[in-house]
């Protein structure tokens, strides 16, 4: 409930802030503006909906098919490599548009990766990103749960702020990735205060009192190899027949 309010609060804040900068207009550009809004947020609202279902997906396929993390990240991007040049690409191609008449040429984007090695670079660090992000929140996901992903995640988004922040005030003011503090920053920092407050009481870091916590459903930090060896190692040099670990057993691991 605590991230649920956070980030209705973070979201709060950038759409005060749009209007807040947003200079009168006509009566109707506004109401187009406004149905391009609401046209938005459908398509947003989807959006999740789509990725909740991978995220689930993701989850099911971690530990119910015990399908390791680095094989599921590769089945997604070869998935998504075909579909991109088998349908995506081709789509935008054959659609009317500005791009040398087309939504999206292929080819001329093919001669640009070709001419410019710059972007060539900007590209490849771009899919290393990308790689990086998923095989992190695999992992997160196979250790911990979607729902400790989906918060992290959350949490994001403060990470790009402070950064813009930074890029405005230390960087460049007129710079494109920055973004100026309004009077409503204040209502989108208590929003992300809220979610990290809320992701510490879920994961259990943070008791709050008068709240009950099941400790069976608190996120248990994987073994290490090492640390299984030598648990295996205590089991074996017991001097009884019990296979059930003391206190002091677990102490010494």
């Amino acid at each position: 409930v605590l991230c649920i309010v956070g980030i209705i609060l973070v979201g709060l804040s950038n759409v005060l802030a749009a209007e807040h900068l947003q200079p009168a207009s006509p009566s109707a550009a506004s109401s187009s503006a406004s149905a391009n809004v609401a046209f938005g947020m459908s398509m947003n609202l989807l959006s999740q909906v789509f990725g909740a279902s991978q995220i689930i997906t993701e989850e099911k396929m971690l530990k119910s098919l015990k399908i390791p993390p680095m094989q599921v990240v590769g089945y997604e991007g070869v998935w998504g490599t075909i579909l991109m040049i088998c349908i995506v690409f081709p789509v935008n191609h054959f659609l009317p548009g500005e791009d040398n008449g087309s939504n999206e040429n292929a080819y001329d984007t093919y001669l640009m990766l070709c001419n410019n090695h710059r972007l060539l670079c900007l590209i490849c660090l771009y899919m290393f990103s990308c790689s990086t992000y998923h095989i992190a929140g695999m992992m997160v996901t196979g250790s911990l749960s979607a729902v400790h992903r989906t918060m992290l995640e959350a949490s994001r988004t403060m990470v790009i702020w402070a950064l813009n922040l930074f890029v405005h005030y230390f960087v460049d003011p007129t710079a494109g990735f920055g973004e100026a503090w309004t009077p409503y920053s204040y209502i989108q920092l208590a929003g992300f205060v809220v979610v990290i407050f809320g992701q510490t009481v879920y994961g259990g870091l943070l008791r709050v009192p008068g709240l009950t916590y099941d400790d069976a459903k608190l996120p248990v930090h994987a073994q290490s190899q090492g640390n299984l060896y030598s648990l295996v190692a205590l089991l074996r040099d017991r001097d009884d027949d019990k296979d059930v670990l003391t206190a002091e057993d677990l102490a010494k691991l």
